[in-house]
């Protein structure tokens, strides 16, 4: 008989779980895990308090808090992933104990991932990658029609500037282009200067499209900033907040300090290609 299946992997069961290069809470944020985002794990701390990981969605490797994963199987990860079809579309939501009723059993952002039950009375059954089960504002959910990049970029205007983040209570540049264009079906690498090398420039007379890149960089640097293209020479980026802004040096939306650092437009590539 062969013995029991290895722990391999975990799935993140916290709205998000902070990245870190060192296995200790002084160390940079670099990035952040989603609830329901699923990792391989790598190896553990002395004290068993921290885990490295690699997350499965887009290769980015760190350092977290076991406390936010549920170690798992390999198969295990897989039926999580075939279950939790549930995405929330909202930028932040509660996840309640009964239908309006009830304390809170988890807030959850824009991109986690959930286990969603069949809707009534404006409100969703959901389940939580720990085992957690509570209700859902229905129209938390990402509807099945996903939105215009327009409109998400619309719900999350204001959303504040975080090194590291990854959910509309703080983003930084690259992960914010990230998260909207994986709604809309792109896959992109985690940092600016990977997903510059993900993309290719777009020749100086063609114009770019709703979901095209922007690229700046400081002198001497690899592309240290990213927006995403909206048309018309208007982009999103978040730099401060998340706001929208225009290459037209006249137009008052223009960042003229991000103006000079311009690399150009460039086209994420599909499959790699």
């Amino acid at each position: 008989m062969s013995g029991p299946e290895r722990l391999t992997h975990a799935v993140v069961t916290l709205p998000a779980l902070d990245v870190r290069p060192e296995p200790r809470h002084a160390a940079e944020l670099v990035s952040q895990l989603l609830l329901g985002e699923t990792v391989a794990l790598l190896r553990r701390s002395r004290d068993r308090g921290w885990v490295q990981v690699r997350n499965e969605a887009d290769g980015y490797s760190g350092w977290v808090r076991a406390w936010g994963l549920v170690p798992a199987t390999a198969a295990r990860v897989g039926r999580w992933r075939r279950r939790a079809r549930g995405r929330v579309g909202a930028p932040l939501s509660l996840v309640r104990v009964g239908r309006g009723t009830g304390g809170s059993v988890s807030p959850v952002f824009f991109g986690n991932q959930l286990i969603a039950g069949r809707s009534a009375g404006g409100w969703c059954p959901v389940e939580l990658p720990d085992g957690r089960r509570g209700f859902l504002p229905a129209g938390a959910l990402a509807p099945g029609r996903r939105p215009t990049l327009e409109a998400r970029v619309a719900s999350l205007l204001g959303a504040p500037y975080l090194w590291g983040g990854r959910t509309p209570a703080g983003y930084d540049c690259s992960a914010f282009v990230q998260q909207v264009l994986l709604e809309q079906g792109v896959r992109l690498p985690r940092d600016a200067r990977d997903q510059w090398r993900a993309s290719r420039r777009l020749k100086d007379s063609t114009d770019p499209r709703a979901g095209d890149l922007a690229f700046f960089r400081r002198t001497g640097e690899p592309a240290s900033h990213v927006g995403v293209s909206l048309g018309a020479g208007f982009y999103a980026h978040c730099r401060g907040r998340v706001a929208v802004a225009s290459m037209d040096a006249d137009n008052a939306l223009c960042d003229k300090e991000l103006l000079p650092q311009f690399m150009g437009w460039f086209r994420p590539l599909r499959n790699g290609n």
